[in-house]
């Protein structure tokens, strides 16, 4: 059976759904409902920390429960102060403990972005004046971290941030055009599921999660969710699903 078949009933409902009983939306949400961050800077943290979010030492889900933890109680009223908070909080954390140096240089390419991002954080969720908000803010992500658009920690920073504009703005749906973040597990699913190609080529790979939101009718950020609930199960010969 190939991956189409085992996901055709699944819905973009049923992605909102995954997404929302996911531990990293329920660790930031119960932080966005008892903060005292401004809208602006609790949105732009997490953008940040989501650049920073790579060889982690421990589950993603754990790192997240971690990081609304430690930002209880805080606030914050400019650049330097997020900055500070970070180095803090990396040279501390249980599970994102490789690389530090590295992550705080990543963080620090922001500084330039902050102010345009407090300015723009609502339009960046929105489509306004015919254009996607969630596209713009890929693109201006990318030219800031000097990255690709479909980079998985620029994508993946894009997934988070809209997570949380959620609880602010109401839902709003990912865009077709914003890609999957391609990891491990996405790479594993595509071997598993195309054993007839030696074909694993990063372009291939990519073409083929496009080629799967299409069939589906699912925007690829939103397919991301459903493909990490399954993920065990599409690797093992026992199909069950939730």
């Amino acid at each position: 059976m190939n991956l189409y078949k085992k996901l055709q009933k699944y819905t973009i409902e049923d992605a909102i759904y995954f997404e929302e009983i996911d531990r990293q939306f329920l660790a930031l949400k119960r932080l966005y409902e008892g903060k005292k961050i401004d809208n602006g800077n609790y949105l732009f943290l997490i953008v940040a920390n989501s650049l920073i979010c790579y060889q982690l030492s421990w589950k993603w889900e754990d790192y997240w429960e971690e990081f609304s933890k430690v930002l209880e109680n805080k606030s914050f009223n400019n650049f330097e102060e997020i900055y500070i908070f970070f180095s803090d909080f990396i040279a501390n954390s249980k599970n994102n403990k490789r690389f530090i140096e590295t992550k705080l240089k990543r963080i620090l390419k922001l500084e330039k972005f902050y102010d345009k991002f407090l300015e723009n954080y609502e339009s960046y969720y929105k489509n306004i004046n015919w254009k996607n908000g969630m596209e713009l803010l890929v693109s201006d992500l990318s030219k800031i971290m000097n990255q690709k658009k479909e980079a998985k920690t620029i994508v993946f920073a894009v997934k988070m941030f809209s997570y949380w504009a959620r609880n602010i703005f109401g839902l709003e749906y990912f865009s077709d055009n914003i890609m999957i973040p391609i990891d491990s597990r996405l790479e594993k699913l595509y071997m598993e599921y195309n054993l007839s190609t030696e074909d694993f080529s990063p372009l291939q790979i990519k073409n083929f999660y496009i080629e799967l939101s299409k069939k589906l009718n699912i925007p690829l950020l939103h397919l991301d969710a459903i493909l990490w609930v399954n993920y065990e199960n599409l690797l093992s010969s026992k199909w069950s699903t939730w």
